[in-house]
């Protein structure tokens, strides 16, 4: 059991909050335009003339400003170091590496995607990556067993080779990857809550058994349109990459019993010296689409907390991505700091129909026996056992 006198870190640093992408790129009209097209077709009632980006800075503020307010006991506030090239290159191309530094000091859209950049974006980037290596250094060395990255630009969509997404680096997996080497050839595994697919973790991942990821999320043909049953890894990672497409309108119900009957077997299956988290809240209602609230979010974590305990000595590193209410993400960042720091939660409100609960119900149900033998024979069945849960997913 973690110490509970042991610190919650918050990695924060007020630079991200220079990347502030807002306006058009009058140096590349077609792309304004087909970024215009694709903004209209999301949401037709936007106003072209005065848009603003979803991805903002008040979304850090919304957090941090509800932390300060009102505090919680057993914080540490942490200013993270950027990220090294050699960091970076462990997730990323090293021609991408060397692009984005030279975005530094412009503004515009990237690969005509909803990615865009402003004069700080880079060195905003560069931060965000360097919080999860930060708090993986922190854990490493016995400072603090759990911490919450608050970081921007978001990363999960991001690839090996380009932007995507609102990402620039991604920076779960240059985490992920840094947790790899710095914990001595870990076993990592990643969870991804965000309503959105993270698609670049899951590529850059793909082909490595020594990352299990698990991802939750609605369903494609919901933005990016990735994380179908069937894409569950290859060569050597065949098996270890885990998707749960859950309906629009999925509850906190639902994410529990993804927790539950997924992402709890799968961590006692493969035995991970860290858990991580990608942490968007856009599945809170009032991001209006999906229908959690923030004593959800304090349930999950709250749980994931106790796996930790049990599995890797508590350690748990999680990472901001998505989520773009104010309202919602100072509520669930301030509820999911809580239950971090080990204070007693609320009851977690349940909707009365929450049609995302049964999914993950049904998976299991196929997946159990596959689940149960390896709780009898040990680690060496894992690929097996990770495969069998997939291959029974694609019954439904």
């Amino acid at each position: 059991m973690t110490d509970m006198t042991s610190p919650v870190l918050i990695y924060y640093d007020p630079r991200m909050l220079g990347h502030n992408t807002h306006g058009w790129d009058p140096g590349h009209p077609e792309w304004t335009d087909a970024v215009k097209a694709m903004i209209s077709l999301q949401s037709p009632d936007s106003n072209m003339e005065t848009y603003d980006h979803p991805e903002r800075p008040g979304r850090m503020t919304a957090i941090v400003d509800r932390l300060f307010l009102e505090p919680i006991e057993g914080v540490r506030w942490m200013l993270p170091i950027a990220a090294s090239v050699a960091q970076l290159e462990q997730a990323h191309d090293a021609a991408y590496v060397a692009y984005i530094p030279s975005l530094d000091g412009h503004s515009g859209w990237l690969f005509q995607d909803t990615t865009a950049v402003s004069p700080n974006s880079a060195a905003a980037a560069g931060l965000a990556a360097g919080s999860g290596v930060s708090a993986i250094n922190a854990v490493a060395a016995g400072h603090a067993r759990r911490a919450f990255c608050i970081v921007r630009p978001p990363g999960h969509h991001a690839l090996a080779d380009r932007a995507m997404g609102f990402c620039l680096y991604n920076n779960m997996a240059i985490t992920a990857a840094h947790a790899r080497t710095e914990l001595g050839d870990a076993r990592v595994m990643i969870w991804d809550w965000d309503m959105h697919h993270g698609n670049g973790t899951q590529e850059i991942f793909y082909a490595d058994p020594n990352v299990l990821v698990v991802d939750s999320h609605c369903a494609a043909p919901f933005y990016p349109g990735t994380g179908f049953l069937a894409e569950t890894g290859e060569g050597a990672g065949l098996g270890y990459n885990l998707n749960v497409p859950l309906p629009r309108g999925s509850g906190n119900a639902a994410l529990l019993e993804v927790f539950e009957q997924v992402v709890s077997p799968a961590a006692r299956a493969f035995r991970p010296d860290i858990l991580l988290i990608s942490s968007g809240f856009d599945c809170h209602y009032l991001d209006m689409t999906c229908a959690m609230d923030e004593t959800g979010y304090a349930a999950i974590t709250q749980r994931m907390c106790a796996l930790a305990d049990e599995l890797c000595d508590g350690r748990l590193v999680l990472i901001l991505e998505g989520g773009y209410n104010a309202k919602a993400l100072g509520d669930s960042g301030h509820a999911l700091v809580g239950a971090l720091a080990g204070n007693s939660i609320a009851a977690m409100n349940v909707l009365s129909v929450d049609e995302g609960g049964a999914v993950p119900c049904r998976h299991h149900r196929l997946a159990g026996p596959s689940v149960d033998l390896l709780e009898k024979r040990g680690r060496s069945l894992i690929l097996f056992i990770l495969f069998q849960i997939n291959q029974a997913w694609l019954l439904l």
